[in-house]
């Protein structure tokens, strides 16, 4: 297929361009930094928040777009305006592919932060609510995107935790292991030890990969998670665990949120099964960092 992954520089970005490369499709890459080129990918320098054109579909119309471009910076400091160019961001890009290639797949990548806080495993229909201006974000882009489901093949997905090889600095996996190298002991964690639904980014890419064929009406929304509830200490021994380390770990914050989602619909719709363990994404992540 001829598919476009808007925001292709970013940690998911990355892996799914690498991803639909292996798998034989053509690829369009848009992003505001220069990528490596590689056969069978088109990288265009694009600026969503700019005033230029958007490019146009050279030769045949994409036959699926992936809009992953956001702002998504761990503990900037959120304002209206961020919140605002989130949403201008995707408002442009479904509007050009309303206008350009009427009737493609188009994913929107959303956030399980959209949830209202909820007890158990959350579920597609569960209530919306928004605590953070980046889920806000996420939510008011989700009601454009799917204000052309009827021009475009809609499909929105809520990813929760994604963690794997590549993560960038300012994340907690890639911090933590900074810290522990250091030998810092105990570890005090800057955070809670909330319950949070790790998935490995490679479980991800092949759901991303099946939205490419799943037979589903447009406006369809997806949860991409695991299904399993972890404590963010759990993670943290993990690693402790296959680094042969063993050191206190602490919070400062003793209060302790959830965040666990339900993929039984994702995986009814396409067959997709999360197929690693929180040890099999540590490994990666340890063998990937050296």
């Amino acid at each position: 297929m001829r598919v476009l992954v808007i925001g292709s520089s970013g940690f998911i970005g990355r892996a799914l361009v690498s991803r639909l490369l292996d798998e034989g499709h053509e690829v369009e890459a848009w992003d505001r930094r220069p990528g490596e080129a590689r056969t069978g990918l088109t990288i265009r320098t694009v600026d969503l928040l700019g005033t230029a054109p958007l490019p146009l579909p050279e030769g045949r119309p994409w036959e699926a777009a992936f809009h992953l471009a956001a702002h998504a910076v761990p503990g900037i400091v959120w304002t209206r305006t961020l919140v605002m160019e989130n949403l201008a961001m995707t408002a442009r890009v479904f509007d050009h592919l309303a206008e350009q290639a009427p009737g493609c797949r188009a994913i929107f990548a959303s956030s399980a932060f959209v949830y209202a806080p909820a007890g158990g495993a959350i579920r597609e229909d569960d209530a919306l609510g928004a605590l953070h201006p980046y889920a806000l974000s996420k939510q008011l882009g989700e009601t454009w995107a799917l204000s052309h489901r009827n021009d475009l093949r809609v499909f929105v997905v809520r990813p929760f935790n994604q963690i794997g090889p590549g993560m960038p600095p300012g994340l907690l996996l890639p911090d933590l292991l900074a810290r522990i190298r250091s030998g810092e002991s105990p570890l005090q964690m800057r955070g809670r030890n909330d319950i949070r639904d790790f998935l490995d980014w490679r479980d991800a890419m092949d759901a991303y990969l099946a939205l490419l064929t799943v037979d589903a009406p447009s406006g369809r929304i997806w949860n991409l998670c695991s299904g399993r509830s972890t404590p963010v200490a759990e993670l943290v021994h993990e690693v402790l665990d296959a680094l042969h380390l063993s050191t206190d770990v602490r919070f400062a914050d003793t209060t302790q949120t959830s965040l666990v989602g339900d993929p039984s619909r994702l995986m009814k719709d396409t067959g997709w099964l999360p197929r690693r363990s929180l040890r099999d994404t540590v490994i990666a992540i340890l063998e990937a960092s050296g």
